[in-house]
């Protein structure tokens, strides 16, 4: 908020400046003139919001200047300043729309309180304009208009509780300042696929994310923040949150409908809990939160101090999870299996095991496995059974129980010496078993928790051929014995060795084999 201080002599201008609490106030910025002349600059160049003006001045008076301006049409909030308690200078400035009149001298706290109330005068007047503004376009506009609330506030600057409230309120939805709220923004940080059109996996994350809140009788709005990402509302109407545990209940839900079925990373960052009146101070932890994960790290992630965030200060630290991720992709189940029995046993001594122990435990490691499982390219749906056991865990012995069984099953098969010619055996297996799918050396290289230019290296000293053009090599050696025992198409034949583009099959079967597929059949 700007206001512009006016006065010909610069003893009383300095004093302003250095005599109110301009903080206090909410005064961001504070310009000043000495006449008339340089003020009428100042209010075409910048945006006012409160004028403090002397009226005797030579030249032009302040109540010119003052008339000047409503003629251009501005709207400001003006308080004078005079010595001269003349009765025509009030009439007039009343005539003009001034706020106050104050006679000098006066005390430095009578102006200041002054200055409050028109302040509060000019917040009244932008939230009336807000409300006119969005309630005429509410029924046409309803997810435009609450876009435009919101896009503001993602940025870090205030949203208009009030014009939320009312056009929610003309939309059936009459949301109290004090009823319970927390935001949620969802960050797509990368695909396992290709990525999906914008629009389809805006609509589809939307999807997920408000069904398993409203199954819970909760309030939700949404909106989209970037590219790749979009935001959530969540409320109460009337009851509100209980155990702050429960909040991220059904966000740890659609986490993991998400990493099963978009095949992408996300990250969710989630604000505390607080009244909607107090939302705005909400938006600079979201961002900080969102911009501190440097690491591109997927998951769920609370802003806030530890005292007021659901399970912040009891969650496992950041360096803790980063090390098991990276091991259990590296495939040594065993040693994250060992940690984390050590993470029991010392919550144990510190008597902090309990259900919500537990709950909160397995938020985060069920995270870890989604992740690792997205990063090797495993199949999910395998691993479900052992997700749902941790989920229904309710002693520390069945949580042993599935972080063992979870580890075994990512662990590397051959950890001992003399295991690189089975890891090239375990490659051929796998290139036959999985034939029918598109694959690359990686692939291979992911399945059996191998680096991929180790594992090509291996194979390329063993079997003279590197694993890329081995793949190529079988899966052609495959195509033709297809062709010469089938009559199946030649487009059914490439889409069963996982080939969608014919014409790339053809090449690739004619560098191989020295002919199309086409003349090898007639052959």
């Amino acid at each position: 908020m700007t206001v512009l201080l006016v006065d010909d002599q610069i003893s009383i201008l300095s004093g302003l400046v250095s005599g109110l609490d301009w903080d206090a106030l909410g005064i961001t910025s504070i310009r000043t003139s000495n006449n008339a002349f340089q003020a009428k600059e100042i209010l075409e160049k910048e945006k006012i919001d409160v004028l403090l003006c002397d009226i005797e001045m030579p030249g032009e008076n302040g109540l010119s200047l003052l008339r000047w301006a409503r003629k251009q049409g501005m709207n400001f909030v003006c308080i004078f300043l005079t010595s001269h308690a003349d009765f025509m200078y009030a009439k007039e400035a009343i005539k003009l729309d001034c706020f106050d009149y104050i006679l000098q001298p006066a005390r430095y706290d009578d102006i200041q309180a002054t200055i409050a109330r028109a302040i509060d005068r000019v917040k009244k007047e932008h939230a009336g304009k807000e409300l006119e503004q969005y309630g005429a376009l509410a029924k046409q506009h309803t997810p435009g208009l609450l876009q435009n609330l919101f896009s503001d506030w993602v940025a870090g600057k205030t949203l208009s509780i009030p014009a939320l409230r009312d056009v929610l309120k003309r939309l059936g939805q009459d949301i109290q300042p004090a009823a319970d709220c927390f935001a949620v923004w969802g960050h797509v940080l990368r695909w396992h696929t290709a990525p999906w059109p914008s629009q389809e996996w805006n609509f589809t994350l939307n999807n997920i994310v408000t069904e398993v809140y409203e199954e819970k009788r909760y309030g939700v709005l949404s909106f989209t923040i970037d590219s790749t990402s979009m935001g959530w509302l969540i409320y109460t109407l009337s009851i509100p949150f209980g155990d702050p545990d429960t909040v991220l209940e059904p966000l740890n839900s659609a986490y993991s409908i998400i990493s099963t079925h978009m095949h992408c990373d996300i990250a969710f960052y989630c604000s505390p809990v607080v009244p909607l009146n107090q939302l705005n101070g909400q938006s600079e932890g979201l961002l900080r939160a969102r911009t501190d994960n440097v690491l591109q790290i997927s998951g769920i992630f609370c802003s806030g101090n530890a005292e007021k965030q659901p399970n912040a200060a009891r969650y496992a630290d950041n360096v803790q999870i980063r090390r098991w991720q990276t091991l259990l992709a590296e495939g040594d189940g065993q040693t994250v299996c060992e940690e984390i029995y050590r993470f029991f046993d010392d919550a144990t001594q510190k008597k902090q095991v309990n259900h919500k122990f537990l709950h909160i435990f397995w938020v985060q490691f069920q995270q870890i496995v989604l992740n690792t499982s997205n990063t090797l390219r495993r199949d999910i749906p395998k691993i479900l059974p052992l997700l749902e056991r941790g989920e229904k865990a309710n002693t520390l012995s069945e949580m042993r129980e599935v972080v063992l069984e979870t580890a075994k099953y990512f662990q590397r098969k051959s950890n001992f010496p003399g295991s690189e010619k089975s890891a090239v055996d375990q490659a051929k297996i796998y290139l036959e078993d999985h034939i029918d799918q598109p694959l690359s050396a990686a692939d291979v290289a992911a399945a059996l928790f191998m680096n991929s230019d180790y594992l090509s290296r291996l194979f390329k000293n063993e079997c003279g051929i590197a694993l890329k053009e081995y793949i190529i090599k079988r899966k052609m050696e495959a195509a033709r014995n297809l062709l010469q025992t089938t009559a199946l198409p030649v487009s059914v034949i490439a889409s069963k060795l996982g080939y969608d583009n014919f014409s790339y099959f053809s090449q690739a079967y004619r560098r191989v084999m020295g002919v199309s597929p086409t003349d090898e059949r007639k052959n």
